[in-house]
């Protein structure tokens, strides 16, 4: 490395960490000046992240990053530190405000940039009854008071609302025009900021483009072009795929969950029926995943209510396996939960026994099913490459299989395409339009990106601000209020 007062860093010849085969493979030549706007692109597996530990090794500055992993170390953590059990009472976790080591939830410090939307609200609230897109604001916001000589934001928009992305937008353009050394890895170029002057983009570990934004798009006009669609037909289902005879999959009666003196959900009504594809949509800390947690047993609340599952009242006597043979889920809960030694093969072939990991004697049949899922996502390569040694993105093409591999009566879709470049992204959402079409399966997607559809989503429930309602939302369904 080689600084000067000119940039902010230089690396001349490296190799990227994690390339598959040490001291070989492409050489990493980059320089970032001052007055320059970085923005990182590249498909999924293809080195982004990896470059981003490259700078923080060649660089004397202070860096602070945020990304998927430090949002996974976060959650395991307040996981790892829950005492409810021990305590008799629901253990929130650490205030928001202490979290953030600010002394009080009310002020904030002088020179402190303004709060992102909503986090105001809920500074006294545990880290451990946020959601997703909170926490993600949270460890953003964090990272910028500590004011470091380089911050990088690895998709720092993925798990938030349309208002807090467009807010947060404007908060990163602001901070690129004073001056901050900002660099940030997206996989949606759609998410690029007014502010970002240069693009690089990675595949295959190799550096295949760095340079000015306005010659980048002459370049993704030319690149996109070489690219061809995932033709192949879907997998067809196993055997012994399970089948339930209830016409209603999912019944919800006058059902509330509260957390001390914050209600999550208001005496909500609502059902399910086979073939009525849901999207679910609303802001950051509505109740999307709460719900989502009542069908599939990760809410315990749901059983001091009335809810029905698949024809059977919950805590009736069915077991956790029972009700887990019967959905499919693909969620940001289940990626973090899902820390495991197995080969990208037995991450799918685990979705036909609904474990993390498989601990039984697979069948031929079974890892032939699991290498036509490969193929369909485009991982047909890396069968026998490590779970954990893949990139996030990666991952989550992995776990989409691992959900669709049973064709389950019921498949929960919450932000699936988190995490995936736009290629990916595209033939994700084709895949989930036809596995609506052509499978038995009913949907249930949580998204917070109208641009992400789904093809034969028929039905949609909105979580709608409602300053009249306890919990702060309203539901609505086509339309219409779910009343309490």
């Amino acid at each position: 490395m080689n600084e000067s007062s000119e940039h902010i860093i230089q690396i001349e010849e490296e190799y990227l960490p994690g390339y598959p085969g040490r001291g070989s493979g492409p050489r990493v030549s980059w320089e970032w000046r001052r007055g320059e706007s970085w923005v990182i692109l590249g498909d999924n597996g293809s080195g982004k992240t990896h470059f981003s530990e490259l700078i923080e090794a060649n660089t004397d500055l202070s860096v602070e990053k945020v990304s998927f992993e430090e949002l996974e170390a976060l959650l395991e953590e307040q996981i790892r530190q829950d005492d409810s059990e021990y305590s008799g009472k629901v253990d929130t976790g650490i205030p928001l405000y202490r979290f953030l080591d600010l002394p009080s939830p009310h002020k904030l410090p002088e020179e402190a940039p303004p709060l992102p939307m909503g986090l105001d609200k809920i500074m006294e609230s545990g880290l451990r009854v946020l959601s997703t897109g909170e926490t993600r604001k949270a460890l953003i916001y964090k990272a910028m008071l500590r004011h470091p000589g380089i911050l990088i934001l690895d998709e720092p928009f993925d798990g938030l609302d349309r208002a807090s992305v467009v807010q947060l937008q404007e908060m990163l353009n602001t901070m690129i025009r004073d001056g901050w050394p900002l660099l940030m890895i997206l996989n949606r170029k759609s998410e690029i900021l007014e502010q970002h002057s240069h693009v690089a983009v990675f595949r295959e570990f190799s550096l295949i483009y760095r340079g000015e934004r306005n010659e980048w798009e002459s370049f993704e006009a030319d690149d996109a072009a070489r690219h061809e669609k995932n033709t192949m037909p879907i997998p067809s289902a196993p055997p012994d795929a399970p089948r339930c005879e209830s016409k209603t999959l999912v019944e919800i009666k006058q059902t509330s969950v509260r957390y001390g003196n914050k209600t999550i959900l208001d005496r909500i009504s609502w059902e399910v029926k086979k073939g009525e594809h849901w999207k679910i949509t609303g802001p950051n800390g509505a109740g999307k995943s709460t719900l989502l947690n009542l069908i599939t047993g990760d809410q315990p609340q749901a059983y001091a209510n009335d809810v029905r599952l698949f024809g059977v009242q919950k805590g009736s006597g069915e077991s956790i396996w029972d009700i887990k043979k019967k959905l499919g889920i693909i969620s940001p809960a289940l990626q973090l939960s899902y820390r495991v030694s197995l080969t990208a093969r037995m991450c799918v072939i685990s979705g036909l026994y609904d474990s993390i990991g498989v601990y039984n004697n697979v069948p031929p049949r079974e890892k032939a099913l699991a290498d036509s899922w490969l193929c369909k996502i485009g991982l047909n390569k890396k069968g026998d490459t490590p779970y954990g040694r893949l990139s996030y993105g990666e991952q989550r093409l992995l776990l989409i299989a691992r959900g669709l591999i049973k064709h389950p009566p019921l498949l929960i879709l919450d932000e699936p395409c988190q995490g995936l470049d736009d290629r990916n992204r595209e033939q994700v959402l084709e895949l989930l339009g036809h596995f609506a079409r052509e499978s038995e399966s009913t949907l249930l997607y949580v998204t917070h990106h109208e641009e992400d559809r789904i093809d034969h989503i028929n039905r949609h429930l909105r979580f709608c601000p409602d300053l009249h309602s306890s919990s702060g939302f309203t539901l609505t369904a086509d339309g219409v209020p779910l009343r309490g």
